[in-house]
C-alpha cells in the first residue's frame, strides 16, 4: 500500500530535467513524457500528458549534435524562422517574430536591451507574448520571456502553457538559445543558462513508436506528422 501512495505521488510531483545540453535535454523530457505522462486527449487525438515540467540548461546552444542527428529539419528550419524579426507566414495566425520584435507596435527585443542597459541588475526584463483578452483559437505556446544578467551571465527564462516534447522542443529550445545568444551580445555578456517551465509537456499518440525508439537509443530521423495526424482544427488547415 505505502509502495502504491508513493508511486501516485511520484506521478503527481514536479518533474525537473536537468542537463548541459539543448539535444540531452530534449531526450530527457522525451524520457519523463513516457514514464510518468498520464493518458490525455486534444480533441480528437490521444496523448501522454506530465503537468508541470521544469527545465534547466547549463550550456544551451542552437547547433547542437543530438538535434542534428534526429531532428526534422523542417520543421527546425521553420521554427527558427518564425522567431526571426520581420518573421511573418500566411498560413499562421502569427509568428513570434511578430510578438518580440513588433508586439501591438513595440518592439520587445529592444525593450529587454534598453531595459538592461539602464540598470543591469534589473529583476524585471520581462516580456509577454499574449494579445489580452484574445479570443482565437490559436494562441501562442511560449507566453512569457524573463531574462537576467547576473555575474555577466545572460540567463533567459521561459514559460510555455503547452509544448508538443516530441515533435517542436527540440526546435522551440534552438530558437530560444538563438534569441539568448543574440540578447548577450547586444548587452556585452555571455550567454548563461537556459531555465524554464512547462505547463502541459505531451507527446501525441501518433509520435509514441518512434518517441520510444529514440529513447532506446535507435537512431532514426524523425518526420512531423503534426499537420497530417494532429488534433481536427490543425488538420481542417494544412
Amino acid at each position: 500500500m505505502q509502495e502504491a501512495v508513493q508511486r501516485m505521488d511520484s506521478h503527481k510531483s514536479l518533474r525537473v530535467v536537468r542537463t548541459q545540453t539543448i539535444g540531452e535535454c530534449w531526450l530527457r523530457c522525451i524520457r519523463n513524457v513516457l514514464d510518468y505522462g498520464e493518458r490525455h486527449h486534444d480533441q480528437d487525438v490521444e496523448l501522454l500528458e506530465v503537468l508541470g515540467l521544469a527545465l534547466e540548461i547549463e550550456r544551451p546552444a542552437e547547433s547542437d549534435p543530438i538535434i542534428d542527428a534526429y531532428s526534422d529539419k523542417t520543421v527546425l528550419a521553420r521554427t527558427l524562422a518564425k522567431f526571426a524579426k520581420g518573421a511573418s507566414m500566411p498560413d499562421r495566425p502569427f509568428t513570434y517574430g511578430e510578438r518580440i520584435y513588433d508586439m501591438m507596435g513595440v518592439d520587445q527585443f529592444e525593450w529587454i536591451v534598453s531595459r538592461l542597459e539602464r540598470m543591469r541588475e534589473t529583476k524585471s526584463a520581462t516580456i509577454g507574448l499574449l494579445i489580452p483578452g484574445s479570443s482565437s483559437p490559436n494562441l501562442p505556446c511560449l507566453t512569457t520571456i524573463d531574462v537576467k544578467i547576473r555575474k555577466d551571465n545572460l540567463d533567459l527564462q521561459f514559460f510555455f502553457r503547452s509544448q508538443n516534447i516530441f515533435g517542436r522542443q527540440y526546435a522551440n529550445l534552438a530558437a530560444l538559445a538563438r534569441l539568448q545568444f543574440d540578447l548577450a551580445m547586444r548587452c556585452g555578456a555571455a550567454p548563461g543558462m537556459l531555465r524554464g517551465y512547462v505547463a502541459s509537456a505531451h507527446i501525441y499518440e501518433f509520435d509514441l513508436e518512434e518517441a520510444h525508439r529514440i529513447s532506446r537509443g535507435d537512431m532514426l530521423r524523425i518526420s512531423d506528422k503534426y499537420y497530417s495526424s494532429g488534433p481536427a482544427s490543425v488538420r481542417s488547415q494544412a
